[in-house]
């Protein structure tokens, strides 16, 4: 901030020529003075002042005017002081320096101190703000006096609203676009309500809190400690949610960052939802782009994170650092979401770790179905399920210490690379063997393993193929004894194959053209047509690259303009083996006994390990397919 050397700016008399030193105030050292208010352009000091001669006095007169940054003194002539001094600032008790104006160290920019001040707005400025134990607190009050500080921020464009230490109950709040509600730290700012409602709105985009704790204190049914809708941007950190029945609840959500939030104590945790929440104004939105950084999710009972798919979509969400400690229910439920991140994250004395599913809805297969999850690090140690399309669902240098993992009904496998298993896991369902594994350092070929202790035939792997797919698979297998020195290895491969699947229609107004995708006007599935057995206006459908499901009786049309109505559902076809298994090299046996050979059931290849009666195999698949 720059002043006016104001002193010589018009002639004073008896000042003709006079040397006149600029001193930094109360020192005997010269001070820099400038030209300009920028303070840039150097002027010389002492100045030499400029005289003239009227009715027989001289005057004194600077050349140009001068600027200073500092508090100042004037010297003249070595000898004479003229009492103009600028001393700093001490106090400005009785004075309304408002509408002053400053520029921050390193800033180019003047701004009014009410300005200044007012990008801050502290809460005890807008009314009474009592702390629990005061007699003459009370919730409503304080919950007006929030409201005020809240808006006076709002009314600004944005800002800082600070909230001092202590424990202050309220009834709910709403916080407005571009608001940060701010404590003294997670702990030592609590915000209690035990309203059965939503208690903390964030209304508006950019809008957020930080450095606080708000507490249900009570459970309250229906209480929801952090709710908000459709909004951009939120921002949460170091702050702690406990004692609602949902801690938080977002229908659709773009673009937020939560950093070091903690939820505790809660029925469910947190509700990620990607929900167009038709019943309250169908405008919701998608849940999307999201990011939670360092925290964790404590002693809830239901669940202690959500995110699912409800009526949008919910996808593209990370979650990095938290931990899932102590939850009583499932710690992570995924349904319907898509494009999971998991980095570093731990879970420890849950019920269940993690549970992955598709959303049940069978008219939204291409948003409610499980594609892209991956859990980098971290450790898994209670159990784990998984059902449905659980497609690209990837664990990488994942520890898993213990709990049972249940496969059911999987359209794909499931891909552990690099990751430790101690013996205490296990393996439960129908799917076990699209548990694989696979390491680095062996290649690209993900491998599966388990136990035979008998001579029947065992499915020790599967890969399900789509309708109309066509595969060359090579797998190589390897048995060692567990309680017995013996062996056996084999590498195998052959060809099969999955007929397309049929459909059926009637009422055919415009033929269809194999090649052309055709489409379900209602379901919304599409496949593609491979093959058209046309009988005027009736006939079947062969397709391949199927999604979802067509119902009976919706209209189906192609690409080309065909035209016509399902009759009846699809019809799914067995897959089966071509040609015969080939030994890619001769088996090596220790027992005659062992055998090893592929297989199919349903729509899945499959390699069957055959052991020995009393002698027990542990085995390892490693499998390759060719698809086309």
């Amino acid at each position: 901030m720059s002043s006016r050397v104001e002193f010589f700016d018009v002639w004073m008399a008896g000042y003709a020529g006079a040397s006149v030193g600029i001193f930094v105030a109360g020192t005997e050292t010269l001070a820099s003075v400038y030209t300009d208010e920028a303070l840039t352009v150097v002027a010389a000091n002492p100045q030499t002042l400029l005289s003239m001669s009227s009715g027989g006095v001289s005057f004194g007169k600077f050349a140009a005017p001068l600027y200073i940054g500092v508090p100042y003194e004037l010297v003249i002539n070595s000898t004479d002081e003229t009492g103009i001094i600028r001393p700093p600032l001490t106090t400005m008790e009785g004075a309304d320096a408002s509408k002053s104006t400053v520029t921050v160290a390193g800033g180019t920019q003047d701004r009014e101190l009410e300005d200044m001040f007012a990008d801050t707005i502290d809460v005890l400025d807008q009314g009474v703000f009592l702390p629990v134990g005061n007699p003459d607190a009370s919730s409503a009050t304080n919950a007006a006096t929030l409201a005020a500080a809240v808006g006076a921020a709002a009314t600004l464009g944005g800002g800082v609203v600070r909230v001092p230490a202590g424990t202050y109950a309220f009834t709910s709040l709403s916080i407005p676009a571009g608001v940060l509600l701010k404590g003294q730290g997670r702990d030592v700012t609590t915000l209690q309500s035990v309203l059965a409602d939503k208690v903390l709105t964030l209304s508006g985009d950019r809008a957020g809190f930080a450095d606080l704790t708000v507490d249900g204190v009570s459970l309250q049914g229906g209480s929801i400690g952090v709710y908000s809708k459709s909004k951009n941007e939120l921002r949460i950190e170091q702050a702690l949610v406990k004692r609602f029945q949902t801690g938080m609840h977002y229908r659709g959500l773009h673009r937020a960052d939560f950093r070091e939030l903690y939820v505790d104590n809660c029925v469910s945790g947190a509700k990620l939802h990607g929900d167009d929440d038709a019943s309250g104004g169908a405008d919701g939105e998608d849940f999307m782009f999201n990011s939670w950084a360092g925290g964790r999710v404590t002693n809830c009972t239901t669940v202690g994170v959500e995110l699912a798919y409800v009526d949008r979509k919910c996808w593209h969400n990370g979650i990095n650092d938290v931990g899932f400690e102590d939850n009583t229910g499932v710690a992570l439920h995924v349904e319907g979401a898509r494009w999971t991140d998991l980095d570093g994250c731990w879970f420890d004395g849950n019920g269940t770790d993690l549970e992955i599913e598709d959303e049940a809805s069978t008219v939204a297969d291409e948003s409610n179905q499980v594609i892209g999850f991956r859990m980098r690090g971290g450790v898994i140690q209670s159990n784990m399920s998984f059902t449905g399309r659980c497609q690209d669902v990837i664990f990488d240098t994942v520890e898993f210490a213990d709990g049972t993992y249940t496969f059911t009904t999987l359209d794909n496998n499931i891909l552990a690379i690099d990751c430790t298993e101690t013996l205490a896991i296990a393996l439960a369902g129908a799917d076990t063997t699209k548990f694989t594994r696979a390491r680095r350092v062996l290649g690209d070929a993900p491998a599966t393993a388990g136990v035979t202790a008998d001579a029947v035939a065992t499915e020790a792997w599967a890969y399900e193929l789509s309708p109309g797919e066509r595969v060359q698979v090579q797998a190589v297998v390897v048995a060692n004894g567990r309680d017995v020195n013996e062996y056996a290895m084999y590498n195998i491969a052959r060809p099969a194959h999955r007929p397309p699947s049929t459909l059926d229609y009637d009422n055919q107004t415009a033929n269809f053209t194999a090649g052309q995708l055709v489409t379900g006007t209602t379901s919304g599935a599409t496949a593609r047509i491979a093959a058209d057995a046309d009988a005027g206006a009736t006939g079947t459908l062969s397709l391949r690259d199927v999604v979802g499901e067509f119902v009976d009786d919706e209209i189906i049309t192609d690409g080309a303009g065909g035209s016509a109505q399902a009759d009846g559902v699809m019809a799914h076809q067995a897959a089966a083996l071509l040609g015969a298994t080939t030994s890619v090299q001769a088996a090596v046996e220790s027992d005659a006994g062992f055998a090893c050979d592929f297989g199919v059931t349903a729509g899945k290849v499959i390699v069957n390990v055959t052991g020995v009666a009393a002698k027990v195999l542990e085995w390892t698949v490693s499998a390759r397919v060719t698809s086309a």
